[in-house]
């Protein structure tokens, strides 16, 4: 059975059930059936040449572009064969679409109202042959706006492909060293990175050392072999519209490669497996409560009641540690502000190691800055990932006794309940961490919906689950604490970025003697309170996401659980049994068809 059968055979039992909810998931589900889309990212430092890029995709000059950070925002190609030509729009907070004119268009670009997410171009054939794709073009990293944060909690996790930019004659910097190493996380996870080295002067090939020197370091920071792209600069005042087929050639392979689709449809078909799944448990459970006394129902509210008790305690002990933890993060980042200004300052004050001013400036800038945050940087992602381990393995024990205690005392008041834990542990065993129905559909909507745009099917690959109890309920949430700090690692490096940008960089010095070193010492001073101001205001960002993470984690082991054994009451006359009985047969009938392939 294909993909779209099985919807056909699942719709029956949907609308047997009568159940908004399920009726809801359904429709959901079948738009990602229907729908199945790839989602690429382009990234790179300001200037880089993205939108350059794909303006040459498109043909014409459509997307605006600028030598200097702007405010703008996020900028998605979309096939939408609606429209006759290539449309503007502006996706809005309020998840309504609002048609623009190509002015109001440029003008967003630059940038974005206040009630915007992100631009949208309609294009009415994807060229390269690229249907299926969906393409954002982000805000240069060295920009100076808030869109950095998302792409690095949003767009870079949930894509299928990065094209990375890179300027030949700018190489890759620190801020592109950070970021990269950031992506490396994600590598593993069926993420293809490509990597283009823009406006590099002609007759300039994969030979040249400068060329060598960029994809070697790009490869040393992401772990891994990757391909790479050169695009020719073009000479004169022409409009630049490089044209870069291999590139695309090589992005349409990714996503339209079999491997990938069938990744795709297996977790499509997992997320079918576990709509039938829930179906059946409701089944079970109006089953269930038919032949269940009044005493065993009273007597599994109790369990309940328990595992909820349990489940408050795992939310105090998150509490209890983002609490500590933002309480000593202003302490922590004071100390490493005065520790990287006293060394720095040393560092200055050696008059006889500086032939002049301008080149302890440049120093200063390009090195002593940068090594000395990274060294702080590092004391504070030690203590955080300290706290976070300790608070991971707290709640391990907690929520696997609660289970194994909830288990074992159901288990006792009746043994009607079996089947339900049964279908519950099976359930549980055929899913992973990443392919959760509920959250995925709730999340990311279908076709042209405003959550649209930022999940990734290709990526998450089946892999068991393991059992429902004694199972290690926080690893995956200690793998999103390493993604955090490397996201921590990548934000401090812009904000220190910007401001030795602003301080530094922009400032002409009077050259007197004995005068210069004082006044670089006071502008660097500035530059590390803006950073420290910065950075400590996105790492508490981080920490208010990072414990939310945790209070999900809490929720899906126990809301299902709860959820299921729950609300047992007789919902159906006992002459209806045998029916609901020969509809849960039919049911694991067709869960056998599906899960043999």
């Amino acid at each position: 059975m294909n993909l779209q059968e099985n919807m056909s055979r699942i719709q029956p039992f949907v609308n047997k059930l009568q159940n908004e909810s399920f009726s809801t998931m359904f429709k959901l589900l079948q738009e990602r059936v229907d729908y199945p889309e790839s989602f690429v990212t382009m990234l790179g430092e300001t200037s880089s040449g993205k939108s350059s890029l794909l303006n040459g995709l498109l043909g014409q000059e459509v997307i605006y572009t600028s030598a200097r950070p702007t405010t703008g925002t996020i900028v998605e190609l979309y096939e939408y064969d609606i429209d006759e030509k290539i449309t503007p729009y502006a996706i809005l907070k309020n998840a309504k679409l609002r048609k623009l004119t190509d002015e109001q268009f440029h003008e967003q670009c630059l940038k974005s109202s206040e009630d915007v997410l992100r631009l949208r171009l309609h294009i009415p054939t994807m060229p390269c042959h690229l249907q299926g794709m969906r393409l954002f073009d982000t805000p240069g990293y060295g920009s100076i706006h808030d869109k950095h944060e998302e792409v690095l909690t949003h767009f870079v996790p949930n894509s299928d492909a990065i094209i990375y930019v890179i300027n030949y004659r700018v190489g890759i910097g620190e801020a592109d060293a950070e970021f990269l190493q950031y992506i490396s996380n994600y590598l593993q996870d069926d993420l293809t990175f490509f990597l283009v080295i823009n406006r590099v002067p002609e007759g300039i090939t994969s030979d040249n050392g400068r060329i060598k020197e960029i994809v070697n370091y790009a490869k040393d920071l992401l772990h891994e072999d990757i391909q790479h792209f050169i695009v020719q600069s073009i000479p004169g005042n022409e409009v630049k519209l490089p044209q870069v087929p291999d590139l695309w050639e090589a992005v349409r392979k990714e996503i339209q490669s079999q491997e990938r689709q069938q990744r795709v449809n297996a977790v499509l078909l997992n997320f079918q497996i576990q709509l039938l799944q829930d179906i059946q448990l409701e089944w079970q459970k109006k089953v269930v409560g038919v032949r269940l006394s009044d005493e065993s129902i009273q007597q599994a509210q109790h369990e309940i009641a328990e595992l909820k008790y349990k489940q408050k305690e795992a939310y105090e002990l998150i509490n209890k540690t983002f609490n500590k933890i933002e309480a000593n993060l202003p302490r922590l980042f004071e100390i490493s502000n005065n520790q990287m200004h006293h060394s720095i300052s040393l560092e200055i004050k050696k008059a006889n190691k500086w032939n002049s001013a301008e080149e302890c400036i440049g120093y200063t800038s390009a090195h002593l800055m940068p090594r000395y945050e990274k060294l702080e940087r590092r004391k504070i992602t030690d203590y955080l990932d300290q706290e976070i381990t300790i608070l991971n393995d707290k709640l391990n024990e907690l929520i696997n006794q609660a289970f194994i205690d909830f288990k074992k005392n159901i288990e006792i008041i009746s043994s009607e309940f079996e089947p339900i834990l049964q279908g519950f542990s099976k359930k549980i065993a055929t899913r992973t961490t990443d392919t959760i129905l509920k959250s995925f559909l709730s999340n990311f909507g279908g076709r042209g919906g405003a959550g649209a745009g930022v999940a990734n099917l290709g990526k998450k690959v089946m892999k068991k689950a393991g059992g429902l109890f004694g199972k290690k309920f926080t690893r995956d949430q200690y793998n999103q604490l390493a993604k955090f700090l490397k996201k921590i690692g990548a934000t401090s490096t812009r904000n220190l970025t910007i401001a030795v940008t602003i301080t530094l960089e922009g400032l002409f010095y009077v050259i007197e003697a004995n005068r210069w070193q004082g006044r670089l010492i006071k502008d660097v001073q500035k530059g590390l309170n803006a950073w420290q101001q910065d950075t400590l205001k996105d790492v508490q960002n981080d920490m208010e996401e990072l414990c939310q993470t945790n209070i999900e984690m809490v929720n899906e082991c126990f809301e299902e659980l709860i959820a299921t054994f729950d609300q047992l009451h007789n919902t159906l006359e006992v002459e209806e049994i045998d029916v609901w009985h020969q509809e849960i047969e039919d049911i694991q009938h067709l869960l056998d068809k599906m899960t043999r392939g």
